[in-house]
């Protein structure tokens, strides 16, 4: 089965996936164990979605349920309330009618119209009793005045009850009215309370100014002493009445300030033993006034009170009903957004995969069969997924759309490799031979220099330990308060700096960037934030164990910083150790006797002191292991704020190790992949392929680079003391900034790209350029030397038939150079003559030196010629023109030069993979600028 061979469950004429495939009923393969159906993980997204949301509405249901229900609630009892208020009106009735029965009776009245008067508001309360729904000690109030009223009408109009026991009986009955008025109302509205109360006192004072009416009309019956005490007995408890009057009356009404006259008045008369009590006038008047204050006080009142309570009741009603309202609008808008919401989760991945599906299964087979054809146009971008979000999904369909364009890529590389195979493999085995026969010399010397062991192990392990070493060495710089130099100040991105910082230190495979917002770094501030975030990781590794990973996680502030954390679930620190190193990081780098100890929050603070950055340390999240580490970088560091576009691509100086990002970039609403046509214009050529996370091929990687030949450049003057002056890497002539056009030039703009020379431009998708003969540039026509070998080959790699190429007389593989390389093999066999004393041999200086040394032109390399130009050289490196004598060689010299050519090249190739990365942000940058 090849890679494009239909699986099972895809349909062959229509190459559209087949029904069981898409409900995910196609069979299992040998040892997969897929989820049940029921598990959480195999459930629909709408499900999920569905899920996530439940939990809420539950609660909101329930909460929203019981104040519902609570409302209601009350609302039922206020309604009951309103209906026992009802009882009211009934009650003042019967104890106004049965008054005017007992005055009636006593003083020779309408006797017969007020009995029948009673027997009327009797039957009316009785009524409203049976029809209510009353409490029981209001039942037993109201059934107790029917009966002591009815019993003490009777006794008066039958048997003649003396007038002292008249007024005695009807004193129970009065206060078991009022406490039935109090109880028949009974809420928590302190209104309703103070208007029940004032009426059950103006039905108590009714009937106090009835029992003295009856007792100023028939006092002559009882002797005077007896008569004045009983009558400022009921006059002693007026006050409390007036008082309950009072509240609802006002203090300063009328009717409140003729009570309380008539009350003086009253006792005034009572106090004075010369008034005479029975019949008296002024008594008498004064009792009705207060009689028709009460009277119009409980008609008012009555059916306030009722109102009130029934108005109340209305109202908890209404809110229940709109807290059902509320409760169950919430939840429909809660469900009618978990339904866009899914949905709007759901389509794009149903787009996502089907288009995947159809990428997979027929537009990538037919691209490659084209491209692998040889068709015209078939090396075109693909088209993009028809997702164009910037989330998650859209995430993903652009993730796709990379790996799509990096396997056209990869296949078209593969044809066009197929095709030069056979014209480099002649050519790559003669350059191999002499690359052998240089690192063949080259260990043989380090060899011969170097004769300790531990030394040359720690050759195999240089490049492991690269980039730690150059950190602690800007470890020690920032120790003894020197500025690390930097080589560029263009702005940087954050996640490069964040990348560059992990692949500083051992375990940067264990370095995750959750979240990495789209700002830059200002040059100067670059290398010492990739320095202190290395700083921090390396930390945070150090003390995590070897399977957990560091999280890197980084956002905006408010103020327009960005705040930067390195989580890690490692050891933690105690409260007390926290504080001090939080102390030490706020220190800015003071030296104390603690430095030794703890050089990396010292060269934190420092660092973050130089550029008033903040770094704190505090716990990690509760019930969590470990320490997070917050960087916040200030606003004047940044050249990006939230919602500015990125203005100019960031260069950044590569690290010592390649590292593979894992941040979020922000992704363009549109994603185009980048092409590579064979000529464009300046603007296309300085715009490169779109950024993206996933891995791709970077030029330069396998060790064979690409890059055009640098223009001659005039060589530079040496500096008058080179003892302290630190050398510089050569910056290739690609990358070089131009000058100022003149003194108007801005210093801060952005750097023009050199003038590509006008032969084929090379490109990460055309690797031909990779292993293509180079040219040496000249000046005239008379320096060019045409590699005669390489156009022979190219010329009979041409022709029709291979086989009689093959059989020419004149195909000899001899050259002129080959006795070079002869007599460089005797040299190496010089047999060992001389031996120690001990057995060992004894070298003899120059004995193994290859014949030939280099010209001894002042001021000029080995293979270069005044003007600038290069010097043919022969198949073994030497240079045509021998010279005159060879220099004295200084074995040190020697190895520094070795070391620090090893070193160029090195930091020269990282250099270039982090300036194609940079590019590529240069090109997205601008694309997406208005």
């Amino acid at each position: 089965m090849t890679l494009f061979d239909h699986p099972e469950g895809v349909d062959q004429a229509s190459n559209e996936p087949a029904e069981s495939a898409v409900d995910g009923q196609q069979p299992e393969a040998a040892g997969l164990k897929r989820p049940s159906r029921w598990s959480v993980r195999n459930w629909p997204v709408r499900w999920k979605v569905l899920a996530i949301a439940l939990l809420p509405l539950a609660l909101a249901g329930v909460f929203g349920g019981l104040r519902v229900a609570d409302a209601l609630t009350e609302a039922n009892r206020l309604r009951l309330v309103a209906d026992r208020a009802e009882m009211i009106p009934p009650i003042t009735n019967y104890m106004s009618a049965l008054g005017d029965a007992l005055v009636a009776v006593s003083s020779d009245g309408d006797a017969e119209g007020a009995r029948k008067n009673f027997e009327n508001r009797k039957s009316e309360l009785q009524s409203q009793l049976s029809h209510t729904d009353v409490a029981t000690d209001v039942r037993s109030g109201v059934e107790s005045l029917i009966d002591r009223g009815q019993n003490l009408l009777s006794q008066v109009s039958t048997t003649g009850v003396g007038l002292r026991d008249e007024v005695t009986g009807y004193a129970p009955i009065l206060l078991t009215a009022e406490d039935t008025i109090t109880g028949s109302v009974r809420v928590d509205s302190e209104r309703i309370r103070s208007q029940t109360e004032a009426l059950s006192r103006a039905v108590g004072a009714r009937g106090q100014m009835m029992m003295q009416e009856l007792l100023v009309n028939r006092g002559g019956e009882l002797p005077d002493p007896e008569l004045r005490s009983s009558m400022m007995t009921l006059a002693g408890t007026e006050p409390s009445t007036l008082f309950g009057m009072t509240e609802v009356l006002g203090v300063d009404s009328p009717d409140a300030k003729s009570l309380q006259q008539q009350l003086v008045i009253r006792m005034s008369i009572l106090a004075d033993p010369e008034q005479v009590l029975p019949n008296n006038p002024v008594l008498r008047d004064s009792i009705r006034t207060t009689d028709q204050i009460a009277a119009r006080l409980i008609s008012e009142n009555t059916g306030a009170v009722t109102q009130a309570v029934e108005d109340r009741a209305a109202d908890r009603r209404a809110a229940a009903l709109r807290d059902i309202a509320l409760v169950l609008t919430a939840i429909t808008a809660t469900l009618l957004a978990v339904g866009l919401v899914a949905r709007s989760l759901v389509r794009p991945l149903r787009t996502l995969r089907d288009s995947a599906l159809q990428v997979a299964h027929t537009d990538l087979e037919q691209e490659i069969a084209r491209l692998r054809a040889g068709v015209p146009g078939s090396e075109r971008d693909p088209d993009p997924l028809p997702v164009y979000t910037t989330e998650e999904v859209g995430q993903v369909a652009h993730a796709i759309d990379e790996l799509h364009a990096q396997a056209l890529l990869l296949a078209g590389d593969e044809a066009r490799l197929r095709g030069l195979v056979n014209e480099m493999f002649e050519t790559m085995s003669r350059r191999n031979r002499s690359l052998v026969d240089q690192q063949l010399a080259l260990i043989d010397r380090l060899e011969r220099n170097e004769d300790d062991p531990d030394r040359l192990e720690s050759l195999f392990r240089l490049d492991h330990l690269a980039a730690r070493m150059r950190r602690n060495g800007a470890n020690l710089l920032v120790l003894a308060g020197a500025r690390v130099p930097h080589e560029r100040g263009r702005p940087v991105p954050l996640a490069t700096l964040i990348n560059a910082a992990a692949s500083e230190v051992e375990g940067y495979d264990r370095v995750q960037t959750v979240l990495v917002p789209d700002t830059t770094v200002i040059g100067t501030a670059a290398a010492d934030c990739v320095h202190l975030l290395a700083e921090l990781i390396d930390n945070a590794l150090r003390y995590s164990a070897p399977t957990e990973p560091v999280r890197v996680v980084a956002g905006f502030e408010n103020d327009g910083g960005v705040v930067v954390e390195v989580v890690d679930v490692g050891l933690g620190m105690t409260d007390a150790d926290l504080r001090m190193a939080n102390m030490r990081l706020a220190a800015g780098g003071e030296f104390s006797p603690e430095n030794a100890r703890h050089m990396g929050l010292f060269v934190i603070s420092r660092l973050a002191a130089r550029h008033q950055t903040e770094v704190r340390l505090f716990p990690a999240s509760q019930g969590s292991r470990g320490i997070t580490a917050e960087v916040y970088l200030p606003p004047h560091l940044l050249t990006v704020r939230p919602g500015e576009e990125l203005a100019s691509a960031p260069v950044f100086a590569p690290s010592a190790a390649p590292y593979v990002a894992h941040a979020e970039a922000s992704q363009p609403e549109s994603y185009e992949p980048a092409s590579h046509p064979q000529a464009e214009p300046p603007e296309a050529a300085e715009s490169g392929p779109s950024v993206s996370l996933l891995p791709r091929r970077t030029p330069g990687s396998s060790g064979i680079t690409g890059v055009p030949i640098a223009p001659p450049e005039q060589p530079a003057q040496a500096p008058a003391d080179t003892e302290h002056v630190r050398r510089e890497l050569p910056q290739p002539w690609w990358e070089a900034e131009e000058p100022a056009a003149g003194p108007a030039a801005s210093p801060a703009a952005e750097p023009q790209r050199a003038a590509e020379p006008s032969g084929e431009k090379f490109s990460p998708a055309d690797t031909s350029g990779y292993f293509a003969a180079r040219t040496r540039v000249s000046s005239t026509a008379s320096d060019v030397e045409t590699d005669s070998i390489y156009q022979r080959m190219l010329s009979e790699s041409l022709a029709n038939d291979p086989n009689e190429a093959a059989l020419r007389a004149d195909l000899d593989w001899q050259s002129v150079w080959d006795r070079g390389w002869s007599v460089a093999a005797e040299a190496e066999n010089v047999p060992v003559v001389a031996h120690t004393e001990h057995g060992l041999p004894v070298r003899e200086p120059g004995a193994r030196l290859i014949p030939g040394s280099a010209s001894a032109e002042e001021h000029l390399d080995d293979t270069e010629v005044p003007g600038g130009h290069e010097r043919p050289v022969t198949s073994n490196g030497e240079p045509s023109r021998r010279a005159p004598e060879t220099p004295e060689r200084d074995p040190a010299a020697i190895r520094a030069s070795i070391s620090s050519h090893f070193g160029g090249v090195h930091a020269a190739r990282s250099h270039a993979r982090e300036n194609d990365v940079e590019q590529s942000v240069d090109s997205d940058q601008g694309q997406n600028q208005p």
